[in-house]
């Protein structure tokens, strides 16, 4: 494998290395809206998007790392906010933030992305926690014991003979019964990723201290306790063959990230033991996430009063309206308008258009009103934090 090439959002590759690429052909286009970019949504002037990440352009040759293009972001505190919100919209929206490829060869990063680790243990935690409040999944599963001066469902008599009769055991009887439970085969999958999830968060020193003034230990202590009496005794060809079920969406999306966790450390706990700077390849969409953090925030001052994601005509959709005052707002992952505000006359026609789109006027009860409009580009943590004061 070569030195990794190195790129923060939006710059291109250098003309040395842009030489390096044209010769393998690589079919550049940028991403879909929601959808999982290839090449990090890397362009045909070879240019980078608002993804950043590690990905493979040649498998096992050569590999781009793109950093955020705003200094010291810290995106696991946004990530953080983001997963406080507990509504299926915004949950939906959410995992659509992010992806990860396991089946591709791991790339050898650095410290600035060092980060898939706690990102993948934090949006696992809060998926546990969503889903211990609303209840773990019981089923009905299969049990065979050595009864005790009791019958229950119905007597193995090959076994009933072997472990009792011919040992004279008189008090014991062995049956098959079934038993509704929460120790069921999804439910033991989570347990053992919990305590993977678990050993993460005391082992990684960088995360210890990014959530040692939140309640995180306390949320997480309350999630041991609804998960007492499940087991975590799972084998590894359980885990690949359990799926998720549609028809119980907390635990399915809970599932899927319990297996991409255990993935991660190749399903061997003694591999959670240290930070590690080999990654495989994924992405996050930090235009989408600055959208969630944004919710999040706003959520937080004017609670039950934010709508998210409200759709207007085609497929278009305003970021966020507030009924009460009929202002639509529109987030832009920007550190600002450069020379002079240049850009955002396009995205004032933008917001424009949504106060205009009678979809979204009905959501706002506002037909043929002036409608306010905001926009909210790149906005640091501690000014949001000073709003919520207040």
């Amino acid at each position: 494998m070569n030195k990794p090439f190195v790129l923060i959002e939006h710059q291109c590759l250098k003309e040395s290395e842009i030489g390096i690429i044209e010769g393998y052909n690589i079919d550049f286009q940028p991403a879909d809206y929601l959808k999982e970019p290839k090449c990090l949504g890397i362009d045909q002037n070879f240019c980078a998007s608002y993804y950043i990440g590690a990905t493979w352009l040649v498998p096992k040759e050569w590999a781009v790392i793109v950093h955020p293009k705003v200094q010291n972001v810290d995106f696991v505190k946004m990530f953080l906010a983001a997963l406080e919100v507990d509504t299926e919209n915004e949950s939906d929206y959410f995992s659509k933030c992010y992806g990860i490829q396991f089946d591709d060869p791991l790339i050898e990063t650095d410290e600035r992305l060092n980060q898939l680790t706690p990102l993948l243990v934090l949006h696992y935690i809060s998926l546990l926690e969503r889903l211990v409040n609303r209840g773990l999944k019981k089923d009905y599963v299969v049990r065979e014991e050595n009864l005790k001066s009791k019958v229950k469902g119905r007597i193995l008599f090959s076994k009933h003979l072997k472990k009792n009769v011919f040992q004279q055991r008189g008090d014991r009887v062995f049956c098959q019964f079934q038993e509704y439970t929460d120790d069921i085969p999804e439910n033991r999958l989570l347990k053992k990723a919990l305590l993977f999830a678990e050993r993460v968060v005391n082992n990684y020193s960088s995360l210890r201290k990014q959530i040692e003034n939140t309640d995180l230990p306390t949320r997480m202590a309350k999630i041991d306790v609804a998960f007492q009496h499940v087991s975590d005794d799972i084998e590894v060809w359980q885990v690949k063959k359990l799926s998720a079920n549609k028809l119980f969406k907390e635990h399915s999306q809970a599932v899927k990230v319990a297996k991409m966790l255990l993935r991660r450390f190749q399903y061997s706990i003694d591999n959670t033991n240290s930070e590690q700077h080999i990654t495989p390849p994924f992405w996050i969409d930090m235009a989408r996430l600055y959208e969630m953090w944004v919710y999040s925030k706003l959520n937080a001052v004017y609670h039950g009063q934010i709508e998210f994601q409200v759709g207007g005509h085609c497929r278009t959709a305003a970021d966020y309206i507030k009924k009460d005052e009929r202002l639509i707002v529109d987030a832009k992952y920007k550190p600002h308008y450069e020379d002079s505000n240049r850009g955002i006359i396009d995205d004032i026609r933008e917001i424009s258009g949504y106060a205009r789109d009678n979809k979204i006027l009905k959501h706002l009860n506002a037909d043929e009103q002036e409608i306010k409009c905001v926009i909210i580009h790149w906005c640091p943590i501690k000014v949001f934090e000073k709003v919520e004061k207040k």
